[in-house]
């Protein structure tokens, strides 16, 4: 079994690479839990059962998965089965999922009893390089993205490439947008080299060298502002207007996935970065072209803009009612704590009609 392995905050290690799932109790010590409790999906119970199974005291809960579900109810509903099942302070909660059941189970783990431990494994690849690494946890609230939630870290997150196999095109592309976003805002390097990868024929070593390269961008960030204060602010570019269309798109019967959202919301604030005379034209058809290459929308009917508008003025990034957006200085390079007028933000929502 090999893998290669970030170090997070000083706290804990994401380990990256194939067959970790069925030799987790080889990388973390399990004996010690008086309990373990997984939480996952239907879907992923039935696949990973086997691997599962060789771990005593093992108790499963399983939610629904996606953003829809990522709610108060599912919460309590989590909370409800660790306490018949039996939990204590000393039990150890595995998460298995996407980012709504990472977000969701951990946030149930970090606050029953006050906190009990939690291991993140991620199965897409959006989660694996986002939602899984640097302890933000949370749940949809009143319509709002996150509204909700904490700054806890786990004891470890694994991420295991075999669980992208199974994994439908449509969600393994998406999680590539957030991938060329931690190069977009930290390193031009990384995003020229991802950028031109053909991303649909990737050898097994070129995968998890991408993981990792994503994985170090994101924790040399979080290692210097671990709850949002400041230089972690940079991880939201994309994130305020792709919230808010997500959340409109979440009311409809064709939803947006988590990174697809992200995507136009890149998209458009790499648009409101042109008006402010921080990048060049040819550096947003550059951004626009290396989603459009894999297969990203980049364009989209948004059928309710004030509503956007409406989830925009909500972020839970806003201060003193002034919404601090994070935006592009070149490509390589973000900054944060931005002012946008309504102009600019009108702009940036209309460059994205088809």
């Amino acid at each position: 079994m090999n893998y290669e392995k970030v170090e997070i905050l000083g706290k804990y290690f994401v380990y990256i690479g194939k067959d970790l799932i069925s030799n987790l109790a080889q990388i973390v010590e399990l004996v010690k839990c008086s309990k373990i409790f997984l939480i996952t999906d239907d879907t992923l119970e039935s696949i990973f059962a086997e691997d599962f199974a060789k771990i005593n005291n093992l108790q499963k809960i399983i939610i629904s998965s996606g953003e829809k579900a990522k709610n108060i109810d599912s919460l309590q509903e989590i909370w409800k089965q660790l306490l018949e099942k039996g939990a204590d302070r000393k039990s150890l909660v595995i998460n298995l999922g996407g980012g709504a059941v990472l977000d969701m189970g951990g946030f149930a783990a970090a606050t029953f009893m006050r906190g009990i431990s939690f291991i993140h494994i991620p199965t897409t690849l959006l989660s694996q390089v986002d939602a899984s690494v640097g302890g933000k946890l949370a749940i949809d609230f009143a319509g709002v993205k996150n509204l909700i939630g904490s700054f806890n870290q786990p004891l470890a997150v694994i991420v295991d490439i075999n669980t992208l196999k199974s994994l439908p095109e449509r969600e393994f592309i998406s999680g590539f947008g957030e991938i060329l976003k931690h190069g977009l805002i930290a390193d031009k390097d990384y995003f020229q080299r991802v950028s031109q990868k053909d991303i649909k024929n990737l050898s097994d070593g070129e995968l998890v060298k991408i993981i990792e390269d994503s994985v170090k961008i994101k924790s040399e960030i979080i290692n210097s502002d671990e709850k949002e204060l400041g230089n972690r602010k940079l991880l939201n570019f994309g994130h305020t207007i792709g919230h808010a269309i997500e959340s409109v798109s979440l009311e409809t019967d064709n939803s947006l996935l988590h990174g697809e959202a992200v995507v136009l919301g890149m998209v458009a604030e790499g648009k409101i970065s042109r008006e402010k005379g921080y990048i060049t034209e040819e550096e947003l058809q550059k951004i626009a072209n290396s989603f459009k290459k894999i297969g990203l929308l980049t364009s989209y009917k948004i059928l309710d803009l004030q509503k956007v508008i409406e989830f925009i003025n909500k972020d839970k990034k806003t201060e003193g009612g002034i919404v601090k957006w994070t935006l592009l200085k070149s490509i390589g390079e973000g900054v944060i704590d931005q002012s946008v007028s309504e102009r600019e933000l009108l702009i940036a929502l209309n460059f994205l009609k088809p």
